[in-house]
């Protein structure tokens, strides 16, 4: 599988986009978060929201302001003005926050390409009904409405694989002790059928890394790399965990993980073996 492609659009990304700018212009005229709230009268907590993207009321004017004090003009402006406007869009994932614990859906929203690897669960971009009512059920969530709210709300996470406009290409390694573990006949069937259905898309690559490959490299841990089209859009590696959830960009850290990547793919069964590893564990 290729880099290449194009994303859809997402506020989540940029609100991510314009926060890292703002920090960037503000470390350029070598002035302190302190020193920003001092000349502009902000309290700490405003400018911190701003650089952390985690502002949800509108904030051109806020922007405004940091334009004037950073000295930024003209069509830079109007560009970082732009991003605000455009960062206050509600995406479809925030009506389901009792779903969603984390931003996954709006940084997958404006993705071009995302690498996975899993462990323990099928990926969520590319689980059944079925799997996803056994998953939810064993998180312990009996109440059928909400089931059946979780079940939509992870179904409609997978529309940037087939979206008519700029696919989101895909590209899944997953442990075979995610298939192993599903021991339900008929949701086996289902989800199996559903991979081997996939791996038959031009945009979703699908590798099972199986038993017999032994102790392999970042064994046990679980990452989702995603890649964006914009020049101005960073990658990020998403991280879940116990205790929270992690967005890593750093450019050291990305390499880190791409590299993983690469190294898993190299002891995962071919695309070309998985599909003959799926028809026969469907039988």
């Amino acid at each position: 599988m290729n880099d290449t492609g194009t994303g859809g659009y997402s506020p989540t990304i940029r609100k991510r986009t314009l926060a890292r700018k703002l920090v960037k212009l503000r470390q350029d005229r070598k002035l302190t978060t302190t020193a920003v709230q001092r000349r502009l009268g902000w309290s700490a907590t405003k400018l911190n929201w701003i650089e952390k993207a985690r502002w949800i009321e509108p904030v051109t004017d806020q922007v405004t302001d940091l334009c004037e004090l950073y000295g930024v003009e003209g069509a830079e402006r109007d560009a970082l003005i732009t991003l605000a406007r455009q960062g206050r869009d509600r995406g479809w994932w925030g009506k389901y926050s009792d779903v969603f614990s984390s931003e996954l859906p709006g940084v997958e929203a404006g993705a071009s390409q995302i690498r996975t690897f899993e462990t323990g669960f099928i990926p969520g971009l590319l689980q059944v009904p079925g799997y996803i009512e056994l998953i939810t059920r064993a998180a312990g969530i009996d109440d059928p409405a909400e089931i059946a709210r979780h079940t939509d709300a992870r179904l409609r996470r997978q529309d940037i694989l087939t979206r008519e406009h700029r696919p989101c290409r895909l590209h899944a390694i997953i442990d075979e002790n995610a298939v192993a573990r599903i021991t339900d006949p008929g949701i086996r069937r289902d989800q199996l059928g559903h991979l081997l259905k996939a791996v038959g898309r031009p945009n979703v690559d699908v590798q099972i890394l199986p038993f017999s490959a032994g102790v392999y490299p970042a064994a046990g841990e679980v990452f989702i790399y995603l890649s964006y089209p914009g020049p101005d859009e960073r990658d990020i590696v998403y991280l879940e965990t116990a205790i929270d959830d992690r967005m890593l960009e750093e450019y050291d850290e990305l390499e880190r993980y791409r590299l993983k990547f690469d190294k898993l793919r190299a002891v995962a069964l071919t695309p070309k073996d998985t599909r003959a590893y799926l028809k026969q564990q469907i039988g």
